[in-house]
């Protein structure tokens, strides 16, 4: 089914929320979601995987624990790839390199690698096992094996300078096919940040309720 990016942001940033992220880190994923859709990259699948793999894990055992110290890990095992792109963003500087140990879902951490370069005006490179992706001022480019591209967990990813790029340049879109059932796992996240129906908000809400008015 095709959707819209509109859609797709929304859906994902609402996901996100569901799942127990901050608005902030949800308002964020929504963008890197719909960022990887665009450019016809399983944004969705990647998001749906992580969202179920850290669904009740406290934010503090997920996120980088040292930033100053290489590689980034996390104290519960992999690290997220939101909580680890927002870092990477807050540090993002001219020169900047990374290690970061088992992160978890990586093609997530890509669009904030797009906006830590596009910050900085210095070209950036992500790598992991089989995927390359470079950004610097004429686009993105991206050498991949269609297997590596989105794993469950990268056990070593690096952010480094990029002094020139390969491979094939990524192309924008305005609508996705997204996975079916991706898209139902989202909406199932989505669902959390509904308020549960009452009496009182049943009465008061949309619809006549037990008044009948016609």
């Amino acid at each position: 089914m095709s959707w819209s990016l509109g859609e797709i942001e929304s859906l994902s940033r609402k996901a996100t929320r569901g799942a127990g992220y901050l608005w902030g880190h949800a308002e964020e994923a929504g963008k890197a979601v719909r960022w990887l859709c665009a450019a016809g990259l399983p944004g969705e699948t990647a998001l749906a995987g992580l969202l179920q793999h850290n669904d009740g894990q406290p934010y503090e055992q997920i996120r980088p624990v040292d930033t100053s110290a290489m590689p980034w890990q996390a104290r519960g095992g992999a690290l997220c790839p939101l909580a680890s792109g927002a870092a990477l963003c807050d540090l993002a500087e001219p020169g900047f390199d990374a290690a970061l140990a088992r992160v978890g879902f990586p093609l997530l951490l890509l669009p904030y690698v797009v906006i830590a370069a596009d910050m900085t005006k210095a070209p950036l490179r992500v790598v992991w096992q089989g995927v390359t992706i470079t950004r610097n001022a004429q686009g993105t480019y991206m050498q991949a094996a269609p297997d590596a591209l989105n794993p469950i967990e990268a056990q070593m990813l690096r952010v480094s300078p990029a002094p020139d790029h390969a491979g094939t340049r990524l192309r924008r879109s305005y609508r996705a096919e997204i996975d079916a059932p991706s898209a139902e796992i989202l909406a199932k996240f989505a669902h959390r940040t509904y308020a549960p129906e009452t009496e009182e908000s049943r009465l008061s809400g949309a619809g006549a309720g037990l008044t009948d008015n016609d």
